[in-house]
């Protein structure tokens, strides 16, 4: 898995997978304002990551699967690699 897709395709291999366009359009415009990808944070573990918006209104999110699905972790500051 990926924290960036390409335009169109959901972080889980598939093509974006909507039922309902009124949600899409709603999704597709707070990525056209506020970019592609969200910082979550695991609670009480300091641990971020970064996850699509399209892949949290497609499948849901529990902070506490994060680090098992494959998106980027963001790293705090003054660490590395």
């Amino acid at each position: 898995m990926t924290s960036y897709p390409p335009p169109g395709e959901c972080a889980c291999g598939q093509p974006l997978h909507y039922t309902d366009s009124t949600v899409q359009a709603i999704v597709d415009r707070l990525v056209a304002e506020h970019g592609a990808t969200v910082v979550v944070e695991v609670a009480g573990t300091f641990r971020k990551f970064l996850v699509p918006r399209h892949y949290i209104a497609l499948h849901g999110l529990k902070a506490t699967a994060l680090p098992a699905l494959g998106f980027e972790e963001v790293l705090h500051s003054g660490e590395s690699g």
